[in-house]
């Protein structure tokens, strides 16, 4: 099983190796940590990869939300930058799917950026590996 086959959106094969993929939910380093929460609680997703000037620079997750505000700042001005996991761990979509659980754990992540070519395609998460018996409940 490879990444490509459960991250999140889907890659369509167009056919002589080709993929595309929908367009992804991201945030930039200078969003506010209210945009991100938003965003992320109006597509129902517990993470954003972050761009700065069209590269991949952080993500950012409902913990790292839930963090700013348990440190009593102002998620409407606070840039996602200030939270955010900066370098985070990627993943490329013809990794081996067991190699990629692993890391996760190892990493103690829930969600990993699956980036070809420099570009992100995609993301995988815990809730994408649900069904598949790798991840455990309580995640």
């Amino acid at each position: 099983m490879k990444v490509v086959e459960y991250c999140q959106p889907p890659a369509v094969d167009r056919g002589g190796g080709e993929r595309r993929t929908p367009p992804l939910l991201t945030a930039e380093a200078d969003d506010s940590l209210a945009e991100a929460a938003g965003r992320m609680q109006w597509h129902a997703v517990g993470a954003l990869p972050v761009y700065e000037r069209h590269a991949l620079v952080g993500i950012v997750t409902e913990r790292d939300v839930t963090t700013a505000v348990a440190d009593g700042v102002d998620p409407v001005v606070t840039p996602v930058s200030a939270y955010m996991t900066p370098s985070p761990a990627t993943v490329r979509p013809d990794d081996d799917l067991v190699v990629a659980v692993a890391r996760m754990a190892e990493l103690g992540v829930r969600h990993l950026p699956v980036v070809e070519e420099g570009h992100l395609v995609g993301m995988l998460s815990m809730r994408d590996l649900l069904g598949l018996g790798f991840a455990e409940n309580g995640g």
